[in-house]
């Protein structure tokens, strides 16, 4: 099945969530974590260096690194294409397309 997340998405947790939901749950997460948030995995998250950068400069990055943690910390999900944009607000959001069986 084919799911489309946001990074803007972001919701309480659901304590309870298993199969598909939990690992767009977990997917949601880690877009929207920064490293050193984790005490118990600290490299685990987006980079802060690229937090205050043009988005111009950090497009491409931002993508590899999406690619990156999903691979990294959810890979029951196969991604299919990450989309970056830019906010009227400032902020960028992530969509990206996963697949999962």
């Amino acid at each position: 099945m084919i799911y489309t997340i946001n990074s803007s998405d972001s919701k309480n947790i659901n304590w309870n969530a298993s199969g598909h939901e939990r690992i767009i749950q977990n997917i949601i997460n880690t877009l929207n974590t920064v490293r050193y948030e984790v005490a118990y995995d600290r490299v685990m998250g987006r980079d802060p260096d690229t937090l205050d950068r043009n988005f111009k400069e950090i497009e491409s990055v931002l993508i590899a690194e999406t690619y990156d943690l999903i691979d990294e910390y959810e890979p029951r999900a196969k991604i299919e294409n990450v989309y970056i944009s830019q906010l009227q607000t400032g902020e960028i959001n992530i969509k990206v397309v996963i697949e999962i069986e």
